[in-house]
């Protein structure tokens, strides 16, 4: 009982505490979007623009006589035939009702959107579960963990887009969870492979499980969102999307370099510093960066996509029998998120930590499918611990974040295979 009386102060005490702290990080995401002018949602609001104009979104570089709603000041590349934009079509056509807005207006609407998904997606994961301490404790997550991050401070500066994502996936989740709704949940997630492709990991366990239902959902998604990209951008858009992508490859890791050329102004199309952003740590985790900087290694892409296959098969092996006789889908998609992350850090491109908005999902579900929540004070605990610390709003150390990221990577894989065991 004491136990128990403890826990929940304590649980008390950090939910004030993220409350607070989530205001304070409002007010300075609210700065940052006021100041800079969030370089990765420019190139897609650019790219969509381009588009729209019937030019290749993927392969446009601007001239110093372009208008300047066509120019991505931040694209000075001048070597690189590719643009910035690394989004497939079916992002551009969510842009596309928006292009004529002026680019401030879509920055601010898009900084408020993010926040908004992200409350939207707690809600979510905590109105999936009856105990009031698990759902403080979600909150706890999702305003301390996440919103008080490094990674979210950059992701709403850069305008990013993860967090659309993210909440699609646990709509997905909460579709099966609250409403057993396996072709709506199936469909949205078939979205959002369109929108992300490593998503399509999530399907494995789905797959081995044989929840038919869901992957013909899916698959469908998937088909509607590419016909209805179609509509405005024709198939020769995809196949540049999927050239430009090799290029953006080949720049990651290192085999071409860059020149550079800027554009003429420094206010562009209504952003001030238009090449600038709020001064945060940016940190690559991604596994052919490690190898960069640790052993002055470059790594082939061929080796990289490998490795991913041998992990996700290990996994595969170890995991394939439980998977079979679970009857949670909480598992399901914990073990599907889990591969989703796992593979961010074996593509080869730049593994930023705005990707850590993902740690919600996993972190969440841990609460969620723990019987006990004692269960959870594990030794691998620690980890989340000092991932937490370095990856708070305070910056401790040089590098601390790509540690905090590889320290979070290991107890959410460690974890897997505690989750899943039935007396977990």
């Amino acid at each position: 009982m004491k136990t128990t009386k403890y826990l929940r102060i304590l649980v008390n005490a950090l939910l004030i505490y993220s409350v607070l702290m989530s205001a304070i990080c409002i007010s300075f995401d609210t700065v940052n979007t006021l100041k800079y002018g969030a370089l990765d949602l420019r190139n897609r609001v650019v790219g969509v623009r381009v588009l729209l104009n019937e030019e290749d979104p993927y392969f446009f570089k601007w001239e110093q006589d372009t208008p300047e709603e066509f120019v991505d000041a931040r694209d000075f590349y001048s070597n690189f035939p590719m643009s910035r934009l690394t989004v497939p079509p079916s992002v551009l056509l969510l842009h596309s009702p928006f292009a004529s807005i002026p680019y401030k207006t879509q920055q601010i609407l898009w900084a408020f959107i993010q926040w908004l998904l992200l409350l939207l997606s707690i809600i979510l994961l905590s109105n999936t579960t009856d105990s009031i301490i698990k759902k403080k404790i979600i909150w706890i997550i999702g305003l301390l963990i996440i919103a008080s991050s490094f990674f979210w401070r950059l992701h709403i500066d850069k305008g990013q887009i993860y967090i659309l994502f993210l909440f699609m996936i646990i709509l997905s989740y909460w579709l099966v969870k609250k409403k057993d709704n396996y072709i709506l949940s199936g469909f949205i997630l078939g979205l959002t492979v369109s929108f992300r492709p490593p998503v399509i990991l999530m399907g494995i366990p789905f797959l081995i499980k044989k929840k038919w239902k869901f992957i013909i959902s899916g698959i469908t998604g998937m088909l509607i969102s590419f016909v209805s990209s179609l509509f405005i951008a024709p198939f020769p858009f995809w196949k540049s999307y999927f050239n430009s992508m090799e290029f953006h490859e080949k720049f990651h890791l290192l085999i071409i370099r860059p020149t550079y050329s800027f554009f003429n102004k420094i206010d562009v199309d209504g952003i001030k510093n238009a090449i600038f952003s709020a001064n945060l740590p940016i940190e690559d985790s991604s596994i052919q960066d490690m190898f960069r900087i640790i052993f002055h290694l470059k790594v082939k892409a061929i080796i990289l996509e490998l490795s991913l296959i041998i992990c996700i098969s290990v996994l595969i092996f170890l995991l394939w029998k439980r998977i079979v006789k679970t009857k949670s889908n909480d598992i399901l998609f914990y073990i599907g998120i889990v591969f989703v992350i796992i593979s961010s850090f074996f593509l080869p491109a730049a593994r930023l930590s705005y990707m850590n908005i993902y740690w919600l999902f996993p972190l969440s579900l841990i609460i969620l499918i723990t019987n006990d929540i004692k269960k959870t004070l594990k030794p691998e605990l620690v980890f989340v611990i000092v991932g937490l610390f370095l990856n708070t709003m305070f910056y401790t150390f040089p590098k601390g974040v790509i540690l905090s990221d590889y320290l979070m990577l290991f107890y959410i894989v460690i974890t897997t295979i505690r989750i899943t065991n039935s007396k977990y």
